[in-house]
């Protein structure tokens, strides 16, 4: 998807509101949001033909706190733009004294971990494991990179005893699970960049049907849209995902539902040990 066009929706019910300098500047940055991206707000506004205060003033009426917030989400869309051809030449660009790969890796999802940290929502967190408790079914849906997340947690959430079914397809089958779900149920879609489009098919559907929507993806501008969005950062400079910080805010949403009910949860626990020793699961350490 072109980092252009979540920019449009973002623009386009404040485009009213805007002053003639603004709308000159929300024009640059829809050409130009890959060299915005990495340009200081003189060399923004100088492009722009606009202010420095301007481009300030801009970045607070979209919603930001101020330009380098702003900058930060185009930083965003521009790598969801990448391919993985491209990812690829990012990462074995080695200059002398770089990291290791394995340092360069530590250190990006030490810094996804922090911006969770810093940013996490525990209302919306805990809304969400309200909404899957009180289901009457839930479906898991993550495909592709998102696919092992998306097992995480239907594994986590059967173990628990919730009524949870799991889709690491965003295809026809997927479409008919959806179908036969109503109100009463709870759908969770997990998808980061690049985004599929399907995945918005999908909860285009659960939201015809009326099926409560929790996403968990890397932003409030994602496309993946829902009644309740979880966000945690992914940022990779790699053509393969980097999701330390959405496993993180998944644990914290399981062990939300665990706290919910305890005698519940402690019910189906027993019921699984009990299985696994008489069935002999593991093998004795």
């Amino acid at each position: 998807m072109s980092g252009a066009l979540p920019l449009m929706r973002l623009l386009e019910p404040r485009a009213a509101n805007l002053s003639p300098s603004q709308t000159r500047l929300a024009r640059y940055l829809l050409a130009n949001y890959q060299a915005v991206a990495f340009a200081t707000v003189a060399e923004t506004a100088r492009a722009a033909r606009v202010s420095e205060a301007t481009v300030v003033r801009f970045a607070v009426a979209l919603g930001f706190a101020g330009y380098p917030a702003l900058q930060k989400e185009v930083r965003r869309l521009v790598r969801a733009d990448l391919k993985g051809t491209e990812r690829f030449h990012l990462m074995t660009e080695r200059r002398p004294g770089a990291a290791s790969p394995l340092e360069r890796l530590l250190e990006a999802e030490a810094d996804n971990l922090r911006q969770l940290r810093d940013a996490a929502d525990g209302q919306a967190l805990a809304e969400a494991a309200k909404a899957l408790r009180a289901a009457r079914r839930v479906l898991v849906v993550g495909v592709r990179g998102a696919a092992p997340l998306a097992f995480h947690l239907w594994f986590a959430l059967d173990k628990l005893g919730l009524d949870v079914a799991r889709s690491l397809g965003a295809d026809t089958e997927a479409l008919d699970r959806i179908g036969r779900m109503d109100a009463r149920d709870v759908v969770v879609a997990i998808g980061f960049p690049r985004y599929l489009r399907a995945m918005v098919g999908l909860l285009e559907l659960a939201g015809r049907r009326g099926v409560r929507r929790i996403t968990l993806t890397d932003s409030p501008f994602a496309p993946l849209k829902g009644d309740v969005a979880l966000h945690a950062p992914a940022e990779s400079a790699s053509f393969v995902a980097f999701h330390a910080a959405p496993l993180v805010l998944l644990n914290a949403l399981i062990e939300e539902v665990a706290a919910i009910d305890r005698e519940a949860t402690l019910a189906a626990l027993a019921a699984f040990e009990a299985v696994a020793e008489e069935e002999a699961y593991f093998v004795p350490s």
